[in-house]
């Protein structure tokens, strides 16, 4: 029987179907493959995106913490305060934290409790009837106490601790925080922008996108099986749910965080990408035109690979901009050891001089306006800062007299030049805070320009008993928003007596 011959035309068409079919295999596992990395890459974005939300929640209720601290400070360093300073340290701290709704002062055993509301006169309540009765009989030793309860029809967040003052005596200090204030201050806040939910230790919902749920307990559309392993564990817990607030499939994962000194859980919920129906769509297209040619396979793959690089640019333009959020928040924050040095000050004014203490009230009160007014910047003009740090200087020669001195040599060229927001004052408060400031050793600040740069010196007569610590939390600050905008720094130098900072100038606005 004769040999059946393969004809050119025949042996071309068998391998350019192997080819193909070889192309087409290839198409699929690389689609594959680069679909793999895709969720990847997704499962990791969420998982930072969920940490620095959980972080966002930790640091924002932390400063609910810092007004009680600074209410316990207050109340140790002062033996008999009057109603008229616990009106201004009430007020003051309620400016600190817009979450407070109200700071309250009892003694245990006492009767009665006082309460200094933010929008309604002071007044004094039966402790036998007050919804706070339950946690004052638990405030003991130094610990923070907090918990949930309702007053009239609103549920508060409630956290006390005891204090004593000088003489011995016994005080507790609380702050409230209703819940439908936490929630208006919350979803204006950076960490509204992804579903987030706050129980505490009991399982009370203190903050839901929903404010229908508010004060609720944990239920199994809340997360209870979730909360419960992490109260157990103390370990981070990820669950797929759908939301029944936003009603989309969502990776939902579960933190353990500290607050008042125990453990809450904040569960992040963020809604899943739909790259597996994107790269479903992919292979598709890219079979299909395989079969017409490999040109054309190629500029698909182009236009896809060049979608996915859009979409993980727009990922972290988003988390740039969320990291840009933080740093304002931050920058938002008044320094508590500021806030306490004033009052301190004050409250020696107002004994053995009213005239000043006047004066002092008046200036501390248009200090404070200014840093209200703001708190939204990130960057100011070297002008604004030197007015700024004058009025500051202002408070402190009230305090110090002629034991303080500030002389300033700007180049008008540079004025417009801009550097961190009240970086210029905080550099002038740690002068203040870590030298010996005394009628025979006075302390002069001198702020001048050098070239391209800003020069904060002092005479440098470190304290006894500074604190080394808080010094470098102002500089870090600092340090932070020339990392974010520049390449440049801040340097630090002292020895022989003279403690020196310079600060790069950052070009105008355009």
């Amino acid at each position: 029987m004769a040999r059946r011959r393969h004809t050119p035309k025949g042996r071309l068409l068998v391998t350019g179907t192997i080819l193909l079919f070889l192309l087409v295999a290839g198409i699929v596992v690389t689609g594959r493959i680069i679909n793999g990395m895709a969720v990847q890459m997704s499962d990791r974005i969420v998982m930072q995106i969920s940490e620095y939300h959980c972080r966002l929640l930790q640091v924002e209720f932390k400063r609910s913490e810092e007004v009680l601290d600074a209410s316990a400070q207050f109340m140790r360093t002062h033996t008999a305060p009057t109603e008229a300073e616990l009106r201004v340290l009430a007020a003051t701290l309620m400016q600190l934290d817009p979450k407070a709704g109200c700071v309250w002062f009892t003694e245990p055993g006492s009767r009665t409790i006082r309460s200094y509301p933010r929008s309604d006169e002071p007044r004094t309540t039966e402790a036998a009837t007050d919804f706070r009765q339950q946690l004052i009989a638990g405030a003991g030793g130094d610990s923070i106490r907090s918990r949930v309860s309702g007053s009239g029809e609103v549920q508060v967040w409630s956290m006390a601790c005891r204090v004593t003052d000088q003489s011995g005596r016994k005080h507790i200090c609380g702050v409230d925080f209703p819940l439908p204030e936490i929630y208006a201050y919350m979803t204006q806040s950076p960490a509204s922008s992804s579903y987030a939910t706050l129980f505490n230790p009991e399982g009370v919902i203190v903050y839901h996108p929903d404010s229908l749920k508010l004060g609720l307990p944990a239920s199994n559309s809340t997360g209870l099986t979730a909360f419960r392993e992490v109260i157990a564990t103390g370990k981070r817990v990820s669950v797929y749910a759908v939301s029944d607030y936003l009603s989309v499939d969502e990776e939902r994962i579960y933190y353990p965080i500290q607050i008042s000194g125990r453990r809450w859980v904040a569960g992040i919920g963020i809604p899943r990408l739909v790259i597996e129906q994107e790269v479903d769509d992919f292979h598709f297209y890219t079979i299909l035109t395989a079969v017409i040619s490999v040109l054309f396979f190629a500029v698909l793959l182009a236009v896809a690979q060049r979608r996915w690089r859009r979409e993980y640019d727009l990922r972290r333009l988003s988390e740039r901009e969320s990291e840009q959020l933080h740093l304002q928040q931050v920058l938002e924050q008044i320094d508590p050891h500021f806030l306490f040095n004033s009052l301190n000050s004050l409250y020696a004014l107002i004994r053995c001089n009213p005239d000043q203490a006047r004066e002092f009230t008046l200036t501390l009160s248009r200090v404070y306006r200014r840093v209200l007014e703001r708190r939204k910047q990130i960057l100011s003009t070297l002008s604004e800062e030197i007015d700024f740090t004058w009025q500051y200087y202002t408070l402190q020669k009230i305090r110090f007299d002629n034991r303080i001195e500030l002389t300033t040599a700007i180049d008008p060229a540079l004025r417009n030049w801009r550097i961190p927001s009240m970086s210029l004052q905080t550099l002038v408060e740690n002068a203040v805070k870590h030298n010996s400031i005394t009628g025979s050793n006075p302390l002069h600040i001198r702020i001048r320009t050098e070239g391209e740069s800003l020069v904060i010196e002092n005479n440098y007569t470190p304290r006894n008993d500074r604190n080394a610590e808080s010094l470098g939390v102002g500089l870090e600050r600092i340090r932070s928003v020339y990392r974010f905008y520049t390449e440049e720094n801040i340097t630090i130098s002292a020895g022989e007596g003279t403690f020196n900072c310079r600060l790069p100038l950052l070009p105008p606005e355009k």
